[in-house]
């Protein structure tokens, strides 16, 4: 028995398979949950990266401050996790195939995310840059060198740090 699409229905599609037929259809995969555990260190590395220049833009487009959100965050697997799943809430709520509605239903989704990442803040304790009110963090509206620098010098160090949620392996959770 075949679907509407000309598949047999009996016949159950890996998530690659499903990516790889909607990408054909609408001209892009649709984004996956990020496993950290699961990736390899070049894999969690690329991602990782892609995640700091979006999260940089969040804290530029959103003028999140210090209270919300350290200038390390990527060092700590709560942040990493939190800001992994915004990021896949944001990618699928901006496609193009989206209503407008998914635009406000992200904001819904950041504001309660905006609570957790305090509450993990809080917990972590760590210190922060001084913030001036409608100020940018200069780690995330520059971008600088030395920021950058220190980022991906460590997350080439200690990726699995992050990748296999290791408590305190990196000395900074």
């Amino acid at each position: 028995m075949t679907n509407d699409f000309g598949l047999d229905s009996d016949v159950g599609l890996a998530p690659e398979q499903v990516d790889a037929f909607v990408e054909e259809l609408l001209g892009e995969a649709i984004p996956r949950p990020i496993v950290w555990s699961s990736l390899s260190s070049e894999q969690a590395q690329t991602i990782l990266e892609d995640l700091a220049e979006w999260v940089c833009w969040l804290t530029s487009r959103y003028q999140l401050d210090g209270r919300e959100l350290p200038p390390c965050w990527w060092r700590h697997g709560s942040f990493v996790e939190e800001l992994s799943a915004l990021r896949g809430a944001w990618l699928v709520s901006y496609d193009e195939n989206q209503t407008a509605a998914a635009m406000a239903d992200w904001h819904r989704i950041f504001h309660d995310t905006r609570h957790r990442l305090r509450e993990w803040l809080s917990r972590a304790g760590c210190s922060t840059y001084e913030h001036r009110r409608g100020d940018q963090q200069p780690w995330a509206g520059d971008q600088l060198d030395a920021w950058w620098s220190e980022f991906r010098r460590d997350v080439e160090v200690k990726i699995r740090d992050v990748v296999d949620g290791t408590p305190g392996a990196a000395g900074h959770d």
